[in-house]
């Protein structure tokens, strides 16, 4: 598996991609732009010049803010939809492998099926706004209340509605480790992991399935809640995610640590990592 981690941009793209480099990283996710802070055209184009002479091989870029793509407040809606046609044009200036985002939640008294219909509308007209085009990676969520996106079944669902759209807009997905638990999906042993990974194959199609979150978790099973630990620190331990990077058909995906950045901490995690995809 090509592994990373996602990299703060709080002292700009170049020293995030220092950062990575710096841990021998083959992948890097950061966010469009930083907080409060206008894109400049000069930071774009040195990183991307950057980019192409680093040993850093892939970039994803997650959307910065929680969108409200599945809402039937249309105002909301269509100002989430603006915000996503932006942040894919950046993306796609940074010349990223995939743009990573969520399905976001839908309104109350509106059923899963409306929300995913909603949200699947919203990508496809940012995707027609947008000045660029950039792949789009749909994350898992943790699930609970009317977040979408929880279950493999919902995912599935996603990408069968907006390809009955006939977008054609190129659509894979991320799965996350922390949020999978969450949600309800037994994935600490090496059984749970396999029997995962063989339904997200079944619903998704494994050839679409081209990104991980590699994320340990203090929640617990099915609780809906998001905690990301350091491995070794959270419940779900090693047996699973050594599962998941020896598995033959995901030895290309890309595996992104997201974790808590105490001190030095990140740096063993991610050797920690290495060590087991070696």
């Amino acid at each position: 598996m090509f592994l990373g981690l996602h990299c703060s941009i709080r002292q700009g793209f170049l020293e995030a991609l220092n950062y990575a480099e710096s841990l021998k990283a083959r992948a890097i996710q950061i966010l469009p732009y930083r907080r409060h802070a206008d894109p400049e055209e000069e930071d774009y184009a040195g990183f991307v010049q950057r980019l192409s002479q680093s040993s850093v091989k892939r970039l994803y870029v997650h959307s910065r803010f929680v969108p409200n793509l599945a809402l039937n407040d249309e105002r909301k809606r269509l100002s989430s939809t603006a915000r996503l046609s932006y942040e894919m044009n950046l993306a796609a200036r940074l010349n990223a492998e995939a743009f990573v985002l969520h399905l976001g939640a839908y309104s109350e008294g509106d059923s899963i099926s409306s929300g995913i219909d909603l949200a699947a509308r919203s990508i496809y007209q940012a995707r027609q706004e947008a000045e660029k085009s950039v792949s789009l990676c749909v994350e898992n969520v943790p699930g609970g209340g009317r977040r979408l996106g929880g279950t493999l079944e919902e995912l599935a669902a996603f990408a069968e509605t907006i390809e009955k759209q006939g977008a054609q807009i190129p659509v894979s997905f991320c799965l996350d480790t922390a949020h999978a638990w969450a949600a309800g999906y037994s994935i600490a042993d090496c059984e749970g992991m396999s029997r995962f990974l063989k339904r997200a194959s079944e619903l998704l199609g494994k050839e679409k399935i081209r990104l991980f979150h590699l994320n340990d978790t203090r929640s617990e099973l099915n609780s809906h809640r998001e905690s990301h630990s350091l491995w070794g620190q959270g419940v779900l331990g090693f047996e699973g995610l050594k599962c998941l990077l020896s598995a033959e058909n995901f030895r290309d995906c890309s595996g992104i640590l997201e974790s808590p950045k105490p001190g030095g901490a990140e740096r063993l995690n991610f050797k920690k990592l290495e060590e087991l995809n070696s």
